[in-house]
């Protein structure tokens, strides 16, 4: 299995990019790279959270205590399915709400930490943002993978960038050629848009050690933070993409790729896909890292897709 891991440090953001922070379901991490503790700080969505575990059941709070400030994610322990917080030890249920404190003959009824609905899918755990707290989730995530799932790659990297540049070139059917060196540039093929979902299907030429390979791409998109790339070549491999923001100008990126187990032809092409698509991650990074969004681009003829995609992206941002 490849794994390919680079986390540099967060970024001063220099306003490169006019998005706030989207709203939609973002991983928050891999089941199997989580910390051990079953209290742990995190950062996302330009805010300090907690995650904490009480047996299989995930939840993600916002990081300070409604009492006097501490931050859960530093000494917060879970008691008897609360948290409780390090400072005075009151104690907060899954909901949010203050369930107890231990000098006092009731809890404080006006003492609720934001928690953010948080469910496991495709092996991380994904979390709900939005900024206005009382919108619940409006979409679905599905299970992409079966049970007996084989990976064979991941990546993760941590990128100076926004959501929608990275995702953009899903549509940037030229930048194949120019960039990653693909022998000609591909149709951007069959574009499905309803609400907050999105499926591109094409054809694209890969490179392999076997040399240049025509396979079937299919897209799909839930939202900003979480998608399903599944390439088809004699068999079907996929990718499950996660793009979380840090804030309004930096990301973590977790790619993970998969094929059925038992699946001997899958095996054998999936290492292919996954070397190739860590290649053109490399490549583009230092794009993402150096570029700006031009509001008014200057298009060909041909890149009529970017404008729809773009009029997609609009939807998740509440200014």
């Amino acid at each position: 299995m490849t794994d390919v891991t680079a986390l540099s440090p967060l970024p001063v953001n220099g306003r490169r990019f006019p998005f706030p922070v989207p709203y939609g379901w973002f991983s928050v991490g891999r089941l199997d790279e989580l910390p051990a503790e079953a209290v742990s700080p995190l950062r996302a969505f330009g805010r300090d959270l907690v995650l904490w575990r009480d047996g299989d059941d995930h939840h993600v709070f916002d990081a300070y205590c409604p009492h006097l400030g501490a931050h859960f994610g530093h000494g917060g322990r879970v008691e008897a399915g609360c948290l409780v917080c390090p400072f005075h030890e009151w104690t907060f249920a899954a909901d949010g709400a203050n369930t107890g404190i231990p000098y006092a003959d009731r809890p404080n009824r006006k003492a609720r930490v934001r928690s953010y609905p948080t469910i496991v899918r495709n092996r991380q755990v994904l979390v709900w943002y939005h900024p206005d707290e009382s919108v619940a989730p409006m979409w679905e995530i599905p299970e992409f993978l079966p049970e007996q799932a084989v990976e064979c790659m991941r990546l993760t990297t941590r990128i100076n960038s926004a959501w929608q540049e990275i995702a953009e070139n899903s549509v940037d059917m030229a930048h194949f050629k120019y960039v990653h060196g693909v022998s000609r540039i591909a149709d951007i093929g069959e574009m499905t848009i309803d609400g907050w979902f999105r499926r591109v299907r094409s054809t694209q030429a890969f490179q392999t050690s076997k040399g240049e390979l025509e396979g079937q791409i299919e897209s799909s998109s839930y939202g900003p933070g979480v998608g399903a790339v599944q390439f088809t070549l004699l068999s079907r491999v996929t990718l499950f993409s996660a793009v979380t923001p840090l804030d309004d100008g930096a990301v973590d990126v977790r790619f993970t790729m998969f094929y059925p187990e038992g699946d001997e032809i899958a095996g054998k092409i999936a290492g292919a896909f996954g070397a190739e698509i860590a290649r053109q991650f490399a490549e583009d990074l230092p794009i993402w890292e150096h570029k700006r969004y031009q509001p008014s681009p200057a298009l060909a003829p041909s890149e009529k897709a970017i404008t729809e995609f773009r009029k997609w992206c609009s939807q998740f941002y509440v200014r």
